[in-house]
């Protein structure tokens, strides 16, 4: 019976410690960041030029300070704030723990960015940088507190596209000396800004009740939880018609596959899906999509 017992503690301490490490991996937006790092990588290799190693690290540690930029405000602005170690959430009980995480990973970044130099435009990633902040941080105009921009109607889900297809479309183009006013980098762009933002619309349905309690009026908000899958399935549409103008052979079927994931996670999504469901599949559409092309390509 004690050595039942044992086995038994011990296989709930393995679980326990499996849960914590993707935990971390999913909620401290590492995952994320990597989707990130591997949707640069193929943008290197849809524009058949050479892969910078240095360039996607960037890519990561920026997307991995942005996504953690919330917990640096927040303990910021209270630095004694308790610790919220029996919170069921996550991010909640790792605050500091993600705050640390984001500052190292700017840092790290910026090492790189001047370590490398790096051919990307100084003015280019600050303007993205203003979104990204302003994105999540409140802040002060003439005694008075200005929203973050996710609270304007409807505008969130277009700053999310815009900001990922720049940045892990442009700054790798930009970075390969690929002149970004040509046909090609504007329809891959173009291409990449309508898959992000069929996904990102998942988030607005994973967060409805969350934006109907604050009064953020969102697509589901506007148009229903079922009117936004649609429209969500219709841009995927949309890119499928840009894939069969823009690409060919077995590029072509790559993408297409990784569109048909997308549209299988975004069939399914609800407003009571767990969190983790959008965390790992939303998300990991991304990973999909550049797996897929990567597979193609060697």
């Amino acid at each position: 019976m004690k050595q039942y017992r044992s086995r038994s503690i011990a296989g709930t301490d393995f679980y326990t410690l499996c849960e914590r490490i993707a935990g971390g991996v999913m909620y401290s937006h590492v995952f994320i960041s990597f989707c990130a790092y591997s949707l640069t990588i193929e943008t290197y290799l849809l524009a058949e030029a050479s892969v910078s190693l240095p360039v996607a690290a960037f890519v990561f540690l920026a997307t991995l300070f942005t996504y953690n930029l919330s917990s640096i405000q927040s303990i910021l602005r209270y630095p004694r704030q308790k610790s919220y170690r029996n919170s069921s959430v996550w991010s909640q009980r790792n605050k500091k723990l993600l705050a640390g995480v984001g500052a190292i990973s700017l840092a790290i970044a910026a090492i790189i960015y001047f370590g490398f130099s790096l051919e990307i435009n100084g003015w280019f990633l600050l303007h993205l940088a203003l979104i990204s902040i302003g994105y999540t941080v409140p802040f002060r105009f003439k005694k008075k507190v200005v929203k973050p921009l996710r609270s304007v109607p409807l505008l969130k889900v277009f700053l999310i596209a815009y900001v990922w297809a720049a940045v892990t479309v442009l700054v790798p183009l930009m970075d390969a000396g690929i002149p970004l006013w040509e046909a090609a980098p504007l329809w891959l762009f173009l291409r990449r800004f309508l898959f992000i933002l069929a996904l990102a619309l998942l988030f607005d349905i994973r967060d409805y009740a969350y934006d109907r309690n604050t009064n953020t009026l969102t697509f589901p908000g506007w148009i229903g939880i079922q009117n936004t899958r649609l429209f969500s399935l219709g841009l995927l549409l949309l890119y499928v018609l840009l894939l069969l103008i823009t690409e060919s052979g077995l590029v072509l079927w790559a993408l297409i596959g990784s569109v048909v994931g997308a549209a299988m996670v975004i069939s399914l999504s609800s407003e009571s899906k767990p969190r983790i469901y959008y965390a790992l599949l939303a998300d990991g559409a991304m990973l999909l999509h550049a797996g897929l092309v990567y597979l193609a390509m060697t």
